[in-house]
Parts: C-alpha cells; sequence; structure tokens
C-alpha cells in the first residue's frame, strides 16, 4: 500500500506547533501535528496567564480549549505517537513508536523539559512550584519567594524576583559565597552547599525543608536549575548550538531544506508564549 505524503508534519502539539499548524492549513495543506501525549505542552502547568496579548488574565487550561477549538474547526488532524528517529531526505521520514509518517516539509515544536529537583515539587505545579520567574513572578508580589539553584543557575531569576517580591532565598546546591558579597540586591539572602529535601504545604506551598532540618517559609519556589532541549534525535542531523538548542534562519527554518523548527527548542533569546506563537506563524507560513 503506498504511504500517504502530508505537505506538512508538525512534531510538537505546544503552543508553537498548534499555531504553526493553524497557519500551514489556512493555506490550504494537509497537515498534522504528531504529539505523544495530549495537546497543549506546558500550557496545564499554567494557573494564571497575564502577559497574553488580549487577554487580562486567563489560565493555561482556558487558552488550551480555544486553542483546541480552532484546531478542530480548521479539521487539523491529531496523531498520538512519539517520533523516536527521523530521515531527512526530499521526502521526509518521521519514526514513531507506532508507525512511520512522511511529509514534504517538517515542523520540528518538540519544546524544552526542565531539570527537576527530583522531590515532591510536581505536588505544588501551580500552587507555588514555578519553572519561569518571567512567566510567574507577578504572582508574588510583596512576598517571600525561594529560588532552587545549582551553581549559580538561578541568580538571574533571583535578581529578577527581587525587583517585585519583599525577599528572595536563593537556595544554591553548590558554593555562592563569592556572589553573597557582592550581592546587587539586598534583599536577597543567598544560602550555599544547601540540599532542598521536601516541599511543605496544604493547599498550597508554605515552606521548603533543608536537608538538615532547617525550614525556610515561602510562597513560592523557582526551580532555576536549566532546561533541556529535546533535540537528541537531530543530532548529527540539524545545526545546533553549544547547548543543544536547533538554529535556523528568519524563516525559521534549519540547516536541512524544507525542515524548520519554532518555539522554545530553537534558539531564541525568549521563552515565552507569544513568542512561541509569533515563530509557529512563521514556520507554517514558510513550510
Amino acid at each position: 500500500m503506498k504511504e500517504k505524503i502530508y505537505d506538512i508534519l508538525i512534531i510538537g502539539g505546544g503552543v508553537a506547533g498548534m499555531t504553526a499548524s493553524i497557519y500551514a492549513k489556512r493555506r490550504n495543506k494537509s497537515v498534522a501535528i504528531i504529539e505523544p501525549y495530549v495537546l497543549g505542552g506546558q500550557l496545564f502547568q499554567i494557573e494564571k496567564i497575564e502577559n497574553f496579548p488580549s487577554y487580562a488574565s486567563i489560565t493555561g487550561y482556558e487558552l488550551l480549549e480555544n486553542f483546541q477549538k480552532q484546531i478542530e474547526s480548521l479539521s487539523i488532524e491529531v496523531i498520538s505517537d512519539e517520533i523516536v528517529d527521523v530521515e531527512f531526505e526530499n521526502i521526509k521520514k518521521l519514526v514513531g513508536k507506532k508507525q512511520s509518517y512522511f511529509a514534504k516539509s517538517v515542523i520540528i515544536a518538540t519544546g524544552l523539559s526542565h531539570n527537576k529537583l527530583g522531590k515532591n515539587e510536581d505536588e505544588f505545579l501551580g500552587r507555588g512550584t514555578s519553572y519561569c520567574v518571567t512567566c510567574d513572578a507577578n504572582f508574588y508580589q510583596g512576598q517571600t519567594v525561594a529560588v532552587a539553584s545549582k551553581n549559580g543557575s538561578g541568580v538571574l531569576g533571583a535578581v529578577e524576583l527581587a525587583d517585585i517580591c519583599e525577599k528572595v532565598f536563593l537556595l544554591d546546591s553548590g558554593n555562592m559565597n563569592k556572589y553573597a558579597e557582592h550581592c546587587p540586591k539586598k534583599n536577597i539572602e543567598v544560602l550555599s552547599n544547601v540540599q532542598i529535601e521536601k516541599l511543605i504545604g496544604d493547599k498550597k506551598l508554605e515552606s521548603v525543608e533543608l536537608k538538615g532540618g532547617e525550614i525556610i517559609p515561602t510562597s513560592a519556589l523557582f526551580v532555576e536549575l536549566g532546561k533541556k532541549p529535546q533535540t537528541e534525535i537531530f543530532k548529527g542531523i540539524l545545526e545546533l548550538d553549544g547547548q543543544g538548542y536547533i538554529l535556523t534562519d528568519d524563516r525559521m527554518e534549519t540547516s536541512v531544506k524544507g525542515v524548520f523548527a519554532c518555539g522554545d527548542i530553537r534558539a531564541n533569546t525568549l521563552k515565552q508564549l507569544v513568542v512561541a506563537c509569533g515563530e509557529g506563524a512563521v514556520a507554517g507560513n514558510f513550510a
């Protein structure tokens, strides 16, 4: 049986991938999103969004519902599968766990995975735990917050929070004494060589317990341990930067003709929903 060849296949169903599908479908192309879980990506983890244009405030789930309605209205196909290998010849082949897929063009929108503490932080997602200072800092104006850091990875986040919050605990598992001596923000308290044992709270986060028993009272814990682009299967095939992000031109096209990338997976400077939408629109249009 002859394999179906799509005009455009999109790997990843987050904000960037969904936007790309909308723009591509409106150009009357055969389009499908391949997503191993459910559409939405990190939207499910966002309790409140206040910096997305046209909405003074909206939950991640509400925004996702709006995306899904638009995708359904355009009859965009959504395939439940995980891509584990690729062959980017003239006709692109995507090897999934269930089957293989073929397309003239491919858009990669696989996003990032956050490095985690490995404790119970996910119990408090949307109720005190955050992986994005820029996204969620304003929800804790005038409050005491903490930043989980490793060898200085949380310094910039702590400085940004210090302009908004009354007090910031920078909890670093490495040695931060040198930074502590030259800290530009007086409301940042640096604790070096500490290990977070668990997060404590009832309906929302109330404190963090350190190894040794010390309790740090906090309304939020921002986990700033770095992020990892999901580009393992593209190594040696696409041009990546030193951190593993995909390099593209201003059309979002990668080093391989007919392969595009957008959103957090791309080497850009601001990881935000509105940026993902903009890049998805560009990728969908030029693909």
